[in-house]
């Protein structure tokens, strides 16, 4: 007998064949494609066909082969409908209303959605500066079959058509599908219905109305939205630079303006511990946050302030190390609740149950989850905000190309004459970046969020901590370690003996101080394996 045992590799890894179907197609590379049917009395839920894409990731929703007569757990549904709730309410220039059109009772599906697409179509000639920025989510919530008005894919089609629905925008509409009944309800038009996005499912069915109250028992309260939304940036052509970025905040002592930092809630803003290190009297602190009613915002007043304790510039002198900058974080509790606005929102923060929702990923995950979603690439794509508002450019490298992104730090013998280990001065708690084309903070840029974007929303994976090279400065100067007084703000490319990095504490890294002040303010997910 010989034994033959094929392992396929390809792009993608193996989408599985879950319990009660087939499936055809065992390649696993960009453009591929595999295909499901359940066997004889079980009906299919999620995508008939998934493609293999480009992001290493199976396109549509896992297949799950059904009987007619199954149904979901009420806490299994919430979750999903409090994120759509919240991607709406929170998103780019919401409508922020609520429309009930008089449909009637009936089973007359395409009806409802007919109306739905009518008021759509009205509403994108009254706002058609901004119908592009709008995400919507139409939650459907039906008692049997749709045995009257043909069928209801062709109003979702005009739907689509109204939003400009394509590849690229998926995100900008969610139909959710729940049938409520136990013998009259059709999985496989619900499931026709629903909405095929990557990784997400957009049909289900309760037994019974008990059921559904239950499953909006368990959402969140709509009252709250405002403020536990986090991450949400207006990206719209006329929005205002505040807009676009509403969790940036300006720290300064008098009226010399020094750093920048974060709001990670209503009163907490996140920064870094060398702006303080010689003004640490917070009395003589102001943070200035974004306010629609005043052009320069609003200036408030710190009541607590907190660093670690091991935050130690001179803490490797005796070892030819100048500054080290090892912890460089810091929080502040503002004296008063920042008012929510447009002006002034959030950024996430990784690991929180907030970020978590933003993300749409399952109430279970961790922050080692997290972690894996936002930096296992070797280059990623990563933003801060410049001293004139405008958000910068930048690549975080990791994985085998940080070794190479720290390695400029050896040849700084202006800095680290002496330098034996770069590790001792760039320790992991660094992010490291710079080079290329991209953009170096400058000197009052320090304190500022380093974030990306996920789902449409915005994540602080670091803070701007220190750098090689000041490119606002005129001068080639020997002391760009802090990036703490505000030069001028055009950018220069440092010159040809000279290489910019710059390097930002992670959130990751120092999760425990994080919990440890965060504990009572933030919802933390579990740390999971290796963070």
């Amino acid at each position: 007998m010989i034994l033959i045992i094929a392992l396929w590799t390809g792009h993608c890894r193996d989408p599985g064949i879950p319990i009660g179907s087939v499936r055809t197609g065992y390649r696993f590379n960009v453009g591929d494609r595999v295909k499901y049917r359940c066997s004889e009395k079980l009906i299919l839920v999620g995508s008939e066909e998934r493609e293999c894409q480009a992001n290493g990731v199976w396109s549509g929703t896992e297949p799950i082969c059904r009987s007619s007569y199954s149904y979901d757990f009420p806490e299994d549904v919430a979750p999903v409908l409090d994120t759509a709730f919240s991607q709406v309410l929170g998103a780019t220039n919401p409508l922020m209303q609520k429309s009930d059109p008089d449909i009637g009772t009936g089973t007359n599906i395409y009806r409802a959605m007919k109306q739905i697409y009518d008021m759509m179509n009205n509403e994108m000639v009254r706002r058609q500066k901004e119908w592009e920025e709008i995400r919507h989510a139409i939650i459907l919530l039906t008692d049997g079959k749709s045995n009257m008005g043909g069928s209801p894919k062709a109003a979702v089609d005009l739907i689509e058509e109204v939003l400009n629905i394509k590849a690229d925008r998926k995100d900008y509409l969610d139909i959710y599908a729940i049938g409520v009944g136990k013998l009259d309800v059709d999985w496989k038009e619900l499931n026709e219905l629903g909405s095929k996005k990557d990784g997400e499912r957009h049909a289900f069915i309760l037994p019974d109305a008990k059921a559904l109250l239950q499953v909006f028992e368990n959402m969140l309260d709509v009252s709250k939205f405002v403020d536990t939304i986090c991450g949400v940036g207006n990206m719209s052509t006329n929005a205002s630079s505040q807009e676009r970025t509403p969790w940036h905040v300006t720290i300064k002592p008098s009226s010399k303006e020094t750093c920048r930092g974060a709001l990670i809630s209503d009163q907490w803003v996140l920064t870094a511990a060398h702006c303080f290190h010689t003004h640490n009297d917070t009395k003589l602190w102001r943070v200035i946050v974004g306010d629609p009613k005043l052009k320069r915002g609003r200036e408030m007043q710190i009541d607590q302030q907190f660093i670690p304790e091991e935050y130690d510039v001179y803490a490797k002198k005796n070892q030819g190390i100048s500054e080290f900058y090892g912890n460089d974080i810091a929080l502040l509790k503002l004296t008063e609740k920042v008012k929510m606005s447009s002006h002034a929102r959030p950024i996430c923060l990784p690991c929180t149950v907030g970020a978590n929702l933003a993300l749409r990923r399952s109430p279970a995950s961790t922050c080692f989850d997290h972690e894996n979603v936002f930096l296992k690439k070797k280059e990623i794509p990563a933003h801060f905000v410049s001293l004139d508002d405008q958000i910068m450019d930048i690549v975080l490298k990791e994985e085998n190309e940080r070794a190479l992104c720290i390695q400029a730090v050896s040849q700084a013998k202006n800095l680290f004459p002496n330098l034996t280990d770069v590790k001792e001065v760039v320790t992991d708690q660094f992010l490291c970046s710079g080079a290329g084309n991209e953009a170096s903070p400058c000197k009052g840029e320090s304190g500022g969020a380093v974030f990306l974007q996920k789902k449409y929303r915005y994540f602080q994976v670091g803070v701007v901590s220190w750098g090689l090279y000041n490119p606002c400065s005129s001068k080639t100067t020997n002391h760009a370690l802090k990036t703490t007084d505000q030069n001028e703000v055009k950018r220069q490319p440092p010159p040809a003996d000279r290489e910019a990095r710059d390097f930002h504490i992670s959130v990751f890294r120092l999760q425990p101080w994080l919990r440890q002040h965060l504990k009572n303010v933030l919802r933390f997910l579990p740390l999971g394996p290796a963070s």
